[in-house]
């Protein structure tokens, strides 16, 4: 199970996101999405994620909102972004009101090609259930298996537990980053919400550490 640790640096920049969102929205893009950006903004900085090969820019751009968007509106936002550099899209399973609502918008607008996927990197979150958490095994291979077809991908590059569960049962944990990471479905895996020291308790039991990828907004600014 590989891991990514590490911290990138200047999270005050992740804490724009949300007013990001909404200032892309206006800005609005003539971007062909049909292609893979040709270049990245040269004012956006970028950071090599330690222990793993993922290279992030340093503005993460949220997808929390798009549920009641066209599907031209959502190409053109993410056409602004990757114009200015931001190649990384936030997700969650329970973005939208219903379940994988806003994957299943996003994944319908771009409908992604192979070279197109493997230019960006796309995280979502999993473990919120209606009136309580849920890390189990079952649980999280299910709600991934559900975020890929709706995501219209064949892997997650991160999937973070999206909040903090002080029932969690690690070796749970540790059983489902092992099946999704064997089955080639998540490249690597952290925690959203938590400090380290609370994400220190959740360690599973496994031959690899289990700590949180903080890259950009990842176990900062979520919601």
């Amino acid at each position: 199970m590989r891991v990514a640790t590490g911290e990138c640096r200047e999270p005050t920049k992740a804490r724009q996101l949300s007013a990001g969102l909404a200032l892309l929205h206006l800005l609005g893009s003539s971007a062909n999405l049909h292609t893979p950006p040709s270049r990245v903004d040269d004012t956006m900085k970028t950071y090599a994620v330690p222990d793993s090969d993922l290279a992030v820019p340093s503005v993460v751009l949220g997808l929390m909102r798009i549920a009641s968007m066209s599907d031209a509106d959502i190409r053109r936002l993410v056409g602004t972004a990757l114009d200015a550099g931001i190649t990384f899209f936030d997700h969650a399973d329970v973005y939208g009101g219903t379940a994988h609502l806003c994957e299943e918008r996003f994944g319908e607008a771009m409908r992604l090609s192979p070279d197109q996927r493997a230019h960006i990197v796309i995280q979502s979150k999993a473990g919120i259930r209606r009136g309580f958490f849920d890390f189990s095994t079952e649980h999280i291979l299910r709600t991934v298996d559900e975020s890929l077809a709706a995501l219209k991908t064949e892997y997650l590059d991160v999937l973070l537990l999206h909040r903090p569960d002080a029932l969690v049962e690690p070796d749970e944990v540790a059983a489902a980053f092992d099946t999704l990471e064997t089955a080639g479905k998540v490249r690597y895996f952290g925690v959203s919400n938590q400090s380290p020291a609370r994400s220190n308790c959740s360690k599973p039991r496994s031959s690899s550490p289990f700590d949180s990828i903080r890259c950009s907004s990842a176990s900062r600014t979520q919601t």
